[in-house]
């Protein structure tokens, strides 16, 4: 630990932007509204007919139902890399770096930070979406047909074990900020600065656990090894979407994401 400290306030302030990019509030709402429950193509279709989400702009036509459910992850997720590049911009340092080693933090993070905050949407049954109007069960998501039936549950497997550590907003707030604060990304032109924020946020990290979960002595370095279980899934996903976009004839990917994949695996 090189002893640099992340201010309170800032902290907190990248803590409410967090919890907003994790939308962990969506469960507090799915308490109080019952979601309607995505569990087979009528309902898919009920879903996207203004029940649970808008129509999305610009979807591919007359797809197959795989199809469009790759379509509209990639929206969401693309919605979430915008929202997370907004969440960075509040980690104390962040701004400070190289504009190019802010972009390579991002293309390189924002993926595991992604694959980090969807748990908090998840049990072991299936997943929320749209603000929590909506529940996707993990059988339909599952039953698609190869290889879409495949994206999704390796982040739910995941996603269990992740939610028995029991994280507040606070924690995966700095949990997620150290993750786009690392040092071992390829092409940093200044990893000492990044390491040296990323040390700082992983000093404030531990001492948060110890204060909020003194019960779970072993919290921290449990966070540690999701941090390299988390390299996995992505790595996977990536290879599993480039395989999608060379097998699929009818898929495309968002530019965006292209970017963001890009000689990275």
């Amino acid at each position: 630990m090189s002893g640099v400290s992340v201010p309170v306030k800032s902290r907190k302030r990248a803590e409410t932007n967090v919890s907003t990019v994790a939308s962990r509030s969506a469960w507090h709402w799915a308490c109080h509204m019952m979601p309607f429950v995505i569990h087979d193509m009528d309902s898919l279709w009920q879903a996207e007919n203004g029940l649970v989400w808008n129509q999305l702009n610009g979807a591919p036509p007359n797809k197959e139902i795989g199809v469009h459910v790759f379509y509209r992850c990639q929206c969401t997720t693309v919605e979430t890399v915008r929202e997370l590049t907004e969440f960075a911009k509040n980690i104390p340092g962040f701004v400070d770096l190289f504009l190019n080693d802010q972009v390579t933090l991002l293309k390189y993070g924002v993926h595991e930070a992604i694959f980090a905050m969807l748990p908090s949407l998840m049990n072991k049954d299936g997943l929320l979406v749209a603000n929590g109007k909506g529940f996707v069960t993990r059988e339909f998501l599952r039953s698609l047909r190869k290889p879409f039936g495949e994206i999704m549950e390796p982040k739910f497997e995941f996603a269990v074990k992740f939610n028995a550590l029991e994280l507040d907003d606070s924690d995966l707030a700095l949990f997620v900020a150290a993750i786009i604060l690392c040092g071992d990304r390829p092409g940093l032109m200044n990893v000492k600065q990044v390491e040296q924020i990323q040390d700082g946020i992983l000093q404030a990290l531990d001492q948060h656990l110890q204060v909020h979960h003194p019960d779970s002595l072993h919290l921290f370095p449990k966070l540690l090894q999701k941090m390299a279980d988390l390299r996995q899934l992505v790595t996977e996903n990536a290879q599993l979407v480039q395989m999608i976009k060379k097998t699929e004839s009818e898929t495309s990917l968002h530019p965006l994401l292209q970017e963001i994949y890009k000689d990275m695996y």
